[in-house]
């Protein structure tokens, strides 16, 4: 359970890392930040694979294929790791 969600969480890092993938990557431009965080599950909505998860440092709310979230419930300790990396071009996706 607590292995699905890493490796979910693990999933997450490399989509934000692959955002806008379609340029090529230069190795000084392929460098990714990485942040682990502790926290514990507050909500899950295993169906349409939604989690909440509060940490030391605030809430957040994470999206994961629901097959990744099963067995995960309120109340389980999970590690969060979460990574981005430049663009090519050097500058940082936009987010909303």
């Amino acid at each position: 359970m607590r292995n699905a969600l890493m490796n979910a969480a693990a999933a997450v890092a490399i989509a934000l890392a692959a955002v806008g993938g379609a340029q090529a990557q230069t190795p000084a431009s392929a460098a990714t930040e990485k942040h682990t965080m502790e926290g514990t599950v507050t909500k899950v909505d295993a169906k349409k694979g939604w989690v909440d998860v509060k940490t030391s440092e605030g809430s957040m709310k994470l999206h994961f294929p629901p097959p990744a979230l099963d067995g995960v419930k309120a109340g389980d300790s999970v590690t969060i790791e979460l990574g981005m990396s430049a663009s090519a071009s050097g500058a940082m996706p936009k987010t909303k």
